[in-house]
């Protein structure tokens, strides 16, 4: 996901339902290691405050993190927590089954139907919805509050309009009370999967205007999902209570539910293992997670979804603008060396910007470089007449906290491996990261940065349109053209990248997809616009009297999905 906090990407994904079949991976095992364990873990996460009087409480549900809410306006919420809130006080059409990517109707009756041309999706609401104020929900009332996607969505600071919906949405309109149509701009294989996201869930009219952002809104805070948020301090934390007007299936299991927001990821490691809060969810690192394994009363699910990692190579700046200089750095990455030493092998080297599970996913760069491959770095540079005595000079920038306290040691890891070249210099750059994002994606800074993704929807597409098109976030592969979908390409190669991944977009055939994303891959490993690097589990940390629901996929990871969406409604509290 773009998140402005652009972090992290899932691994595990097929397409499931209409464009997805359920991914073979293998159960995330939540583990209680026995009480002996818990002394080595307290050298580091030692317990600092007994629990409070809301923890104990089997009526509420206290969950740690350290991200913080940018936005609670559907019509502008572009990050991963962001979402998370919204979907659990509000619902749209279509939804993912817990724990799974698995597409079932929500708030319509059904999948909805698609015209012949696949340009026309028309869904029947069900009866009785209504927001958490008493608002009767219709079908005018909703196109109207989606229509604010393409009105005022451009216009908000996080924009998630001009990702999700402009480019693909003509029209949203309401031909009665009980019906929703959608016209699009062209076919997309993947358009259910967008309907299930946030931005398109139903927003009550009486907070959310048609004319305006509203990022904060005043608490209560009312959708028509099972929550409302009662009470809300940025700084401190959100309190989200149970919808009484609430008609759906997923019934909140307790009384309150208490989101805390944690300064940094020490303190939360800390809260959950003392007992303070009782869920202890994004992001503590693998650092962490080890501490906390063996401590009494803490259990740690894993879950088949993390962040993925990669390079972004600037294809217009010099000297990586010269295709020897890219594919020399592709050729010179040893991902194992970054996963055993920096990470202990907790994180799994990635070798395509589509990672293992999601349809058509290849080891495209294992197969063109079979990095490490220092002989092949080195033919590719001297082709462009750099040698020992005339090195490529790279600077290399990094965030140095947003993506984990790590990042500074498997970055000297990248900058030794280039180095071992004998004819790269590598200079790393740290840069606080609300100046570094713009700057990298910007596409006029940087010649080498890294970054994070999280994926907007289950679909390989979501891991290569949005590093391809437009500035491709930075790489420039095309050169963002305003109005256009796709910008354009800067060589033969990125055109045939271009025109393999908009048809790959539109067919509905996944036989063919598979093969289109193969091929898209390998152009997209020649042109190393991006070069992919590790990802990484999430884990989700819990005191062990807290359960998910034994009815759905994954309880062991309170049925949080490898799509990362947690339904606080299936929690339940034992004393």
């Amino acid at each position: 996901m773009k998140s402005k906090s652009i972090v992290v990407i899932v691994t595990v994904f097929v397409l499931a339902s209409m464009m997805l079949s359920a991914c073979a991976s293998a159960t995330p095992v939540a583990t209680e290691a026995p009480t002996a364990a818990a002394t080595t873990a307290a050298a580091t996460v030692a317990a600092t405050a007994a629990p409070t009087t809301a923890a104990s409480n089997p009526d509420t549900i206290i969950i740690g993190t350290t991200d913080k809410i940018a936005s609670l306006d559907p019509a502008d919420a572009y990050a991963v927590h962001d979402w998370e809130v919204i979907k659990n006080i509000s619902n749209g059409l279509l939804a993912w089954k817990p724990g799974t990517t698995d597409i079932e109707a929500d708030l319509a009756t059904d999948l909805g139907t698609v015209s012949a041309d696949g340009l026309t999706y028309t869904f029947t609401l069900k009866d009785g919805i209504k927001f958490g104020d008493g608002t009767p929900l219709t079908a005018t009332i909703y196109a109207a509050q989606l229509n604010r996607l393409l009105t005022i969505g451009p216009k908000c600071p996080n924009d998630v309009a001009d990702s999700l919906a402009v480019p693909f949405v003509k029209s949203i309109t309401a031909p009665d009370d009980k019906t929703i149509v959608f016209v699009l701009t062209t076919p997309i294989a993947y358009f259910r999967n967008l309907l299930a996201t946030a931005p398109f869930v139903a927003a009550d009219p009486n907070i959310f205007k048609a004319d305006a952002c509203t990022l904060f809104p005043t608490a209560p805070i009312y959708g028509t999902g099972p929550w409302f948020v009662s009470q809300f301090n940025a700084d401190e934390q959100m309190v989200l209570e149970p919808n009484p007007n609430y008609t759906g299936k997923y019934k909140p299991q307790v009384k309150q539910i208490i989101i805390r927001f944690y300064s940094d990821a020490n303190t939360l490691a800390l809260a959950v293992q003392s007992g303070e809060i009782d869920i202890a969810w994004r992001m503590l690192s693998t650092d962490q997670i080890t501490q906390l394994t063996g401590v009494k009363g803490v259990k740690i699910g894993t879950i088949s979804g993390g962040s993925i990692r990669f390079l972004t190579i600037n294809r217009t700046m010099k000297p990586t603008d010269d295709p020897n200089v890219v594919k020399a750095i592709a050729s010179s990455i040893d991902r194992n060396e970054i996963a055993d030493t920096v990470f202990g092998g907790k994180v799994t080297p990635l070798f395509s910007m589509v990672p293992p599970g999601f349809l058509g996913a290849t080891d495209a760069f294992d197969k063109m470089y079979a990095s490490p491959d220092l002989a092949a770095a080195k033919k590719f540079l001297e082709a462009s007449g750099y040698s020992a005595t005339k090195p490529v000079k790279l600077t290399i920038y990094y965030p140095p906290e947003h993506y984990g306290a790590t990042t500074a040691a498997w970055m000297q890891i990248i900058k030794k491996q280039l180095e071992a070249t004998g004819e790269i210099q590598v200079t790393l750059q740290a840069q606080e990261w609300s100046t570094y994002i713009p700057a990298l994606t910007g596409g006029k800074s940087y010649n080498v940065g890294v970054m994070g993704w999280f994926f907007d929807y289950p679909d390989p597409s979501n891991y290569l349109d949005p590093f391809i098109y437009n500035g491709g976030m930075g790489n420039n592969i095309t050169a963002a053209v305003k109005g256009s979908t796709t910008g354009k390409p800067i060589n033969d190669t990125a055109k045939q990248l271009v025109a393999l991944l908009q048809k790959a977009d539109i067919e509905q055939d996944n036989t063919k997809r598979v093969d289109e994303y193969a091929k898209a891959q390998d152009l997209y490993a020649d042109l190393a616009g991006n070069i992919p690097l590790f990802f990484e589990a999430e884990h989700v940390v819990y005191r062990d009297n807290i359960s998910g629901s034994a009815s759905y996929a994954t309880p062991d990871t309170l049925n949080i999905g490898s799509n990362i969406v947690f339904n606080y409604s299936l929690l339940s509290k034992s004393k």
